[in-house]
């Protein structure tokens, strides 16, 4: 599967790094407007090749955005306007109502996945990427029934490569979830100081 990854720091690159590692991703075109990530990420073999957005767009089976939620919302409709009905979209942000409510009209929208691997680290940048971050970790897929079969399929076959564990929920009950469980774990800190 030739696969562009939007953003190749500490999400996008450890994703890569573990699909590479499974031999799913035969081929990886970088994008990210950081220069020294992508050089970065070509040294340490998360990527074969960097790339603009036309160009991994025009040639990837998968498109995984991997950048701040913010950016994700404003990226995602100009990434569905050029992709083809053979092409799966999926994004890893920590919130989604934002996400799929930017494009809940568009006429791509069933070949976009909204997923959340449920990890991260205080680090950045492709040379934090690991490829075994995400194993035995929970990852949820949000509001499943509006994605096509196929690229829900895709998506799902990541999960299983990356060794998590799917959940499924709508993107409201996400970001709720989230929100709690971050909230919870910030008192947990509190508490132990």
């Amino acid at each position: 599967m030739k696969i562009a990854v939007v953003g190749v720091g500490l999400i996008g690159g450890s994703m890569m790094l573990k699909l590479r590692q499974r031999a799913l991703a035969s081929y990886v075109f970088g994008i990210d407007k950081n220069e020294r990530h992508l050089h970065q990420a070509l040294q340490l073999n998360i990527i074969d090749e960097a790339a603009d957005l036309e160009k991994g767009i025009e040639n990837a089976d998968l498109i995984i955005i991997a950048i701040p939620v913010d950016s994700t919302r404003v990226l995602l409709p100009e990434i569905l306007d050029k992709i083809s009905e053979n092409q799966t979209v999926m994004d890893v942000g920590s919130t989604k109502s934002g996400i799929t409510e930017a494009i809940k009209t568009h006429k791509n929208r069933n070949r976009f996945v909204a997923f959340h691997p449920m990890w991260g680290t205080e680090n950045s940048g492709p040379k934090s990427a690991s490829a075994d971050s995400f194993s035995g970790r929970a990852a949820v897929i949000c509001d499943k029934e509006d994605s096509a079969p196929d690229a829900l399929k895709t998506v799902e076959k990541i999960a299983e490569y990356l060794e998590m564990n799917l959940l499924y929920m709508t993107a409201e009950d996400h970001d709720i979830h989230t929100c709690l469980l971050y909230t919870s774990d910030a008192a947990d800190e509190e508490d132990s100081v």
